[in-house]
């Protein structure tokens, strides 16, 4: 893993050229797969310590799940420190979020191991109970249902397949949030619901 002395004059990192690409890719994420990122996956596993031990200097966490073949950082729990934020962020919309969740559903309810392949039809129609949460105009419904989807794609949380308008939900969804946030969330999701059945 380690190298010669410097990659170039005046470098004075410890990192080989493979794992500096690594820990780079880790930064910039969303996420690394196997399928997508070959080498990078294999020296992520090969130098798992190192790199774990890099980003744990700028507090985040390396997830690295080796059934699905990805790996992907995230803010670490660092208590009551308050420490920078390192990885970019994305606000989420409302339609975002429940489109997130919605996905996230449906890998759990898969076996293990099996792909989860969803079109955008499928999902406006999983999506359509909180129209009246956003808009009871269809046509505008379904902009918005286009943006967050759109948004998924721009981050690799799906992916295209080789049959066209299908794509291939990201196991990294499952990963994202814990018990807890989800049905956090779920519940305000719901009251949103009733309230705008009521």
């Amino acid at each position: 893993m380690n190298s010669s002395p410097g990659l170039y004059p005046g470098d004075t990192g410890e990192l080989d050229l493979d794992a500096r690409r690594a820990l780079v890719q880790l930064l910039k994420g969303p996420l690394i797969t196997a399928a997508k990122h070959p080498e990078v996956w294999r020296t992520v596993i090969r130098d798992e310590r190192v790199l774990r031990s890099r980003l744990a200097d700028v507090f985040l966490d390396l997830v690295i799940d080796e059934d699905e073949l990805l790996a992907f950082t995230r803010p670490a729990d660092t208590g009551d420190h308050k420490t920078p934020t390192v990885l970019r962020t994305e606000r989420l919309t409302f339609m975002d979020t429940v489109m997130l969740l919605t996905l996230r559903h449906r890998l759990l309810r898969a076996q293990p191991g099996d792909r989860v392949i969803v079109d955008f039809d499928e999902v406006v129609g999983q999506l359509e109970m909180y129209r009246a949460a956003t808009s009871t105009d269809p046509v505008g419904f379904r902009r918005r249902v286009n943006s967050s989807w759109e948004k998924l794609k721009k981050y690799s949380l799906l992916a295209p397949t080789s049959t066209e308008g299908r794509m291939e939900v990201s196991p990294v969804l499952r990963q994202l949030f814990d018990a807890d946030q989800v049905a956090a969330v779920e519940a305000e999701f719901r009251s949103i619901v009733e309230e705008n059945e009521s």
